[in-house]
């Protein structure tokens, strides 16, 4: 089910500039109309020669080469090629489309093209080791990254999933399918949701007009109008229906209950009273929440630890959260306008309110930008770009 404030409380689409850094050390950074990366201190540690780039994961940082990005933000044409974190291109830009490296193994894409929207379509999708050899033949019509050890992938418009090896361990059948999660994967067979393990074995008969995957041991399932958390056996954790729920995190759930949002517990029992207006996941023992058209924070006994009184906010990261005042949500679920800046866990201002658009912290540093506008699609462009320590300076600005 939809977190009740994914699109409320969203930022900007994430498109519109590449992620920070998964790994510290290494940030992708413009200048000059190209893409490099600069270090902790803002210095530039990879020289700018790249159309694109994402952060390091595994080591390993997507780039490319001749592409362009489009008005919804996705970067459409060119080439796709990864380097290490000395900047050495340690596999050539050739693909048309590819994903970061998942247990050992890349998801690649050869023969697609970007269709009216941008987004990929068509070619054949197969699999690469860090040498850049493709170890899976692509051949498969869709396909998703490795998850415990399995992939799944589509052929014939049906969904099986195959090993590391690439031998088909759950023959193509399913209508529709999800990846590995705590050892069971969500597929859907003549129009009802079940469960599948990693024998192929169906554990949990589809019955399901909708199914999640598992989450510290519990998923979402909703049986007619009915939703309730189930466990791996596929018993019901609790008595309790909610009308919506979310996955778990940190040990609770957003639940809705009647026409509010509260949090339910792994045994199914409500936490947190539903009294809210909206809700997102916990990060960092808080999560925030709406009353009254203003945004605030709860701790996990549901004590309002910091009042409502922001136009958006963001999850704890790295004990900093994002908050919004002025700002108002658009004709997307985004908002739009005002000013971001950072408070810490008691809501005290730690970064001062001057940036148009900003992202969470990661690796100690942040994204923001001055000055820029978003279109209607949410992708931002212009202004000053640049990433900003925790003491709120700027340790590289972006040139033209």
């Amino acid at each position: 089910m939809k977190n009740a404030l994914m699109m409320s409380l969203c930022l900007i689409s994430l498109s519109a500039w590449p992620a920070a850094a998964e790994e510290p050390g290494l940030f992708p950074a413009q200048e000059g109309g190209k893409f490099g990366y600069i270090d902790s201190r803002g210095r530039m540690a990879i020289k700018p020669e790249f159309d694109w780039a994402f952060g390091f994961s595994n080591g390993l940082a997507l780039v490319n080469i001749g592409g362009i990005r489009n008005e919804m933000g996705f970067v459409i044409g060119g080439k796709w090629g990864y380097i290490d974190q000395r900047g050495r291109v340690v596999i050539n830009p050739r693909y048309d489309d590819a994903k970061e490296f998942s247990e050992g193994l890349a998801l690649v894409n050869l023969g697609g093209k970007p269709n009216e929207l941008g987004l990929l379509s068509g070619g054949k999708r197969g699999y690469i080791d860090r040498k850049g050899e493709l170890v899976i033949e692509a051949k498969y019509e869709d396909a998703r990254s490795f998850s415990e050890g399995l992939a799944l992938v589509r052929v014939d418009d049906r969904y099986g999933y195959i090993d590391r090896q690439g031998r088909m361990v759950v023959d193509p059948k399913y209508d529709d399918a999800r990846s590995f999660s705590e050892g069971l994967a969500v597929v859907r067979e003549n129009g009802k949701y079940g469960y599948l393990d990693t024998t192929g074995r169906i554990t949990i008969a589809p019955r399901y007009i909708y199914a999640s995957s598992f989450s510290q041991g519990r998923a979402v399932v909703r049986l007619e109008d009915k939703i309730w958390f189930i466990d791996r056996s596929g018993n019901k954790a609790s008595q309790l229906y909610f009308e919506d729920a979310n996955g778990f995190s940190e040990g609770l759930a957003l639940v809705k209950s009647g026409q509010k949002w509260g949090y339910a517990d792994t045994s199914g029992q409500l936490a947190i009273a539903p009294h809210f207006d909206a809700g997102s996941d916990f990060h960092e023992g808080l999560a925030a929440i709406r009353v009254g058209g203003k945004r605030g924070y709860i701790d996990r006994a549901g004590e309002m630890v910091i009042v409502p009184q922001y136009d958006g906010a963001m999850d704890f990261s790295e004990g900093l959260a994002l908050v919004n005042r002025g700002g108002r949500m658009n004709e997307n679920g985004i908002v739009d306008g005002g000013r971001w800046f950072f408070i810490d866990r008691k809501g005290r201002t730690v970064i001062e309110s001057k940036f148009d658009f900003a992202w969470s912290f990661k690796g100690g540093l942040a994204l923001v930008n001055i000055g820029g506008q978003m279109n209607s699609k949410g992708t931002v462009s212009g202004g000053v770009w640049g990433y900003i320590n925790k003491a709120g300076r700027f340790v590289y600005k972006a040139k033209k």
